[in-house]
């Protein structure tokens, strides 16, 4: 009887002492027993639904996408779509984009020289909508490619109004607006745009 409980006490000292030796293990390499580490806070962004934790940033950009298109149907094409423009320099992508309008009006109909469409002068017949967004796109450690709405605004331009001025004017105004959520939001100093 004797050998027999020496024996027992060895599987169970030897259990024990395994148990322990595997414990220790997964304490030592983080999967029991740890402090749940803190996040840098310093990179949190607030938003409508919550905070997002961005971690260390590696890159961001602001950016702008305006589009143009008549109310009437909404299955035809935007006569302007331009994405991810620079929110402090989009006039000049706006008005290729109503130069390449023009010429393709233009071109349509015949026309040519001073009886050509310009730029400036192009308008529409009816209502058209206009949509302004501004956001910033975050590449970082948390969340690779995220990106954070700043504006998203519906604007109708009346008929027989000139889209170029009204949409820079328009265009310009979301800038401004965006210009402090850009600052409040951007966690490198020289962001890309």
């Amino acid at each position: 009887m004797d050998g027999k409980n020496n024996g027992i006490a060895l599987v169970v000292a030897s259990i024990i002492l395994g148990g322990s030796l595997f414990g220790a293990a997964m304490v030592n390499k983080g999967l029991i027993l740890q402090k749940e580490p803190e996040q840098p806070k310093e990179n949190i962004l607030s938003t409508t639904v919550g905070h997002v934790n961005l971690g260390k940033v590696y890159r961001e950009a602001r950016g702008m996408d305006i589009t143009l298109k008549a109310i009437s149907n909404d299955n035809n094409r935007p006569i302007i779509n331009l994405n991810n423009v620079n929110p402090g320099d989009f006039s000049s992508a706006v008005h290729d984009a109503l130069v390449k309008l023009a010429a393709d009006i233009s071109k349509e109909q015949n026309l040519t020289g001073d009886k050509a469409y310009k730029a400036e002068n192009i308008s529409g017949k009816m209502p058209f909508e206009l949509k302004i967004s501004t956001y910033i796109n975050y590449a970082s450690e948390y969340a690779p490619n995220y990106t954070l709405t700043i504006d998203d605004k519906k604007i109708t331009i009346d008929p027989n109004v000139p889209f170029e001025a009204r949409v820079n004017a328009e265009a310009s105004d979301v800038a401004k607006e965006s210009a402090p959520a850009f600052a409040a939001n951007s966690f490198i100093k020289d962001p890309s745009r």
